[in-house]
């Protein structure tokens, strides 16, 4: 009966030495029949360490159990089997009658599942990125027109307000008790016009012109334009540069804006003194959700911080921790120039004391 059963069958003694083998077993594994008798049932499995562990495991089996093994035909090939191991007694010693499947389809089917669900993960995630950047570029674009529309109207009234002021500190002599308020009327004058300017830069960000640019080259040089207020705090450079990055496409004049505004925020939150950090290297942005390599170019402080309730409103436009002394425009731009590079921006706090911002470079379009 065993003989003519429609399913691969073998009886194994407790050592695993193979005593029966029924023809749809020898048909399954490409073997003749004096090549199963005697042979052990480890030799038919393929030769893998979670095969060689359920094995040692044999002896011990006190009940019909299921496990899915590698196993290996005459002629090297591999298939996935559910093979069901029954104990029973025989002349006073332990045997297993063994049930063999050919399980390799619903494994490749199993694994396509996986598959067809990543992908699905991954591409539900690219559509919220997605649905996010539409929503913020949609904010961005209400509020660079609204932006424009207030700096026009009150750009041309505040510069002729700047210019009258400096007329009287001309005229006026140095003693007089008015010099002091009216100075006054020029800083903050001269502070709203540059607040003007900002939302008209927002406002009109044109598209980059990109050319082939060395983005080391072209991040040094922003450090030197920073010289000046990294001298006043006080601040250390410190550069971590072990590999020299490929040429990229980029729009240097953009690219620098992006360079200096963080450098300025960094030494900002650094007043005393501190520590300027910049790092290259490329990065597989995995958790991007998008393919490719990119160059990854870190810039960290040992500043104050950011609190935890805004972090995640850096890039909102009009949104500052620093009061009257802040526009809220700054990183709102830097994000819309690395989308426009199709890259991204990334600020976290670090452990201890400071904040990193990531940018990342696609290193190819």
């Amino acid at each position: 009966m065993i003989e003519e059963a429609r399913l691969p069958l073998l009886i194994v003694d407790s050592k695993g030495r193979i005593i029966f083998a029924n023809k749809w077993l020898k048909k399954c594994m490409g073997y003749i029949r004096l090549e199963f008798l005697n042979n052990n049932l480890q030799n038919l499995c393929a030769p893998y360490e979670q095969n060689r562990y359920i094995f040692s495991c044999l002896p011990d089996i006190k009940r019909t159990t299921e496990v899915d093994i590698d196993l290996q035909q005459k002629n090297g090939e591999i298939f996935t089997a559910n093979v069901s191991f029954a104990p029973f007694d025989y002349r006073q010693a332990r045997h297993l009658l063994i049930i063999v499947r050919d399980v390799t389809s619903r494994r490749i089917r199993e694994v396509k599942i996986r598959e067809d669900e990543e992908r699905y993960h991954r591409l539900l995630v690219e559509r919220n990125m997605l649905q996010d950047q539409l929503h913020r570029s949609s904010k961005v674009a209400f509020m660079g027109e609204l932006a424009a529309g207030i700096a026009h109207e009150i750009n041309n009234p505040l510069g002729i307000i700047l210019g009258f002021v400096q007329d009287i500190l001309d005229e006026i002599p140095l003693n007089d008790p008015l010099i002091e308020p009216i100075k006054i009327i020029e800083q903050e004058t001269a502070r709203c016009v540059n607040v003007v300017k900002n939302l008209l830069d927002f406002a009109r960000l044109k598209p980059p012109e990109r050319i082939p640019v060395d983005i080391v080259e072209l991040l040094e040089s922003s450090i030197v334009l920073m010289t000046p207020r990294i001298k006043k705090n006080k601040v250390s450079i410190k550069r971590d540069f072990d590999m020299e990055p490929p040429s990229i496409k980029v729009d240097p004049q953009l690219v620098q804006q992006v360079f200096l505004n963080i450098m300025i925020n960094a030494i900002q939150a650094m007043p005393d003194t501190g520590v300027l950090a910049f790092g290259i290297g490329i990065a597989s942005k995995a958790q991007l959700h998008k393919p490719g390599d990119w160059i990854q170019i870190t810039i960290s402080d040992t500043g104050i911080g950011i609190s935890e309730k805004d972090i995640h409103r850096v890039f909102d436009p009009f949104f500052t921790t620093k009061g009257s002394k802040g526009t809220g425009l700054g990183l709102s731009v830097c994000q819309r120039i690395m989308e426009d590079h199709k890259g991204k921006i990334e600020i976290e706090n670090l452990k201890g004391a400071g904040t990193i911002c990531s940018l990342y470079f696609p290193i190819k379009d």
